[in-house]
């Protein structure tokens, strides 16, 4: 093993594009998780690649609404309340960067990490072998009160700031976009921008191509620990306390991160949004552009034949649990904005859930660590995990490489808050 050797742990999106684009630098790639990369939260998301969503959760607005839906049990955020260090310190930073300031100044970071990451998706669709539907068919945000579409008008103006196409519509222009649907809106905003692909099949097809091109994968081996040598880590521990050596380390571990970069004597501060997503079999009619229901905060992403339906922010301390409430309330939701949508009985073993890593400002860590030489970090994306993946990957590439990043990633430092 040289030092051009490279250990990923963490089998999502983030660890396969890092393992992507590390491999086409030379690097010797070894992706370690504890599944069996099959499943995950990279799966059964909704599959959007979202320039539009250029807005922090850490936002004046959130914290408004979010004190209404916090102890409801279907609301589209939710807190379980608990007595935790980790989510108080979450919380309190949260709080301070919910402001206007940081708003203005995260807003065109975020588009640059989305905008890019769709340029490199589109690529990579390209290459021989891979098929995961992307489409640029845009992003729809459906509306019913007045209220809201002030809101989105707003949102409309601060995306014009940026460069960003956006289109109000009336009934009428979303009859054109979507004429298979009886709608039941007031209107609607269209970001043109948009694009979106079956998150299963890209990871299928990445993990396969990436084992046919020599990266070495480790199934059901859950790190837990690490052992450390001066300013470097010289192994990586198992649960079963076996030691795999490495030479570079990227964590790309989700909403695990946190607890175990604490292992390492590294604070980062990630909570995990646990969401729940539905998957409608060849349904009789469906929409044809991904579309939220803005004041539901539901998504539905038509993928191939098939139709995902998913949404709701769950803070549980990364509880196993299905919170049928939480189903419930997405599935009430979607008659009044559809009603022409059947919505079958849906099974327990049937509803995916996955953990988004949040945090409080709501940008990613993306970087080295300024106290361990040879470790690298790719986490805290929310629930736009999906949609930077490739910008991550390519970005942890070129930082383990020593190149300049494409994008600045100071504003992503894993010593910020």
């Amino acid at each position: 093993m040289g030092n051009d050797s490279i250990h990923i742990v963490g089998g999502g999106v983030i660890g396969l594009c890092s393992a992507w684009y590390l491999k086409d630098e030379g690097w010797d790639v070894t992706v370690v998780d504890s599944g069996d990369f099959s499943e995950g939260t990279s799966h059964g998301n909704a599959g959007m690649i979202v320039p539009s969503h250029f807005v922090p959760m850490a936002n004046p607005r959130v914290i408004a609404q979010g004190l209404k839906w916090i102890f409801n049990s279907k609301s589209p955020f939710y807190i379980k309340p608990r007595l935790n260090q980790d989510l108080i310190q979450w919380l309190w930073h949260f709080y301070r960067s919910s402001n206007q300031q940081h708003v203005h100044y995260a807003m065109p970071i975020l588009y640059e990490l989305n905008e890019y990451s769709k340029q490199l998706y589109r690529e990579l669709s390209g290459f021989e072998g891979f098929d995961f539907g992307y489409e640029d068919k845009g992003l729809l945000m459906l509306y019913k009160t007045e209220k809201q579409a002030a809101k989105e008008a707003k949102l409309a103006k601060q995306a014009h700031s940026l460069g960003i196409d956006a289109q109000i519509l009336d009934t009428s222009d979303l009859r054109k976009l979507e004429p298979e649907m009886d709608l039941d809106v007031l209107g609607g905003i269209y970001f043109p921008g948009d694009a979106h692909l079956y998150s299963n099949k890209l990871m299928i097809q990445l993990t396969e191509f990436l084992k046919h091109k020599g990266v070495q994968f480790k199934t059901h081996t859950p790190i837990v620990d690490f052992e450390l040598k001066g300013a470097k880590i010289e192994s990586i521990i198992t649960k079963n306390e076996q030691k795999i050596p490495v030479k570079n380390v990227v964590m790309a571990t989700g909403s695990w991160t946190g607890n175990l970069l604490k292992k390492a004597n590294i604070k980062v501060h990630i909570q995990d949004g646990k969401g729940y997503s539905i998957t409608l079999n060849k349904p009789r009619v469906r929409p044809k552009i991904p579309t939220i229901l803005s004041e539901a905060k539901v998504a539905l992403t038509p993928m191939g034949e098939d139709l995902r339906i998913g949404g709701t922010l769950e803070m549980s301390g990364l509880s196993s649990k299905i919170n049928l409430n939480r189903i419930h309330g997405i599935l009430e939701s979607i008659p009044q904005y559809y009603h022409n949508l059947p919505l079958p009985d849906v099974m327990e073993k049937e509803i995916w859930t996955g953990y988004r890593p949040c945090t409080p400002d709501g940008l990613p860590y993306i970087g080295k660590s300024g106290a361990i030489g040879n470790l690298y970090v790719g986490a805290g994306h929310g629930m736009m995990g999906l949609s930077l993946g490739a910008i991550t990957g390519k970005l942890i590439s070129e930082l383990v490489g020593g190149k300049k990043p494409s994008i600045n990633v100071y504003p992503f430092r894993l010593n910020r808050l």
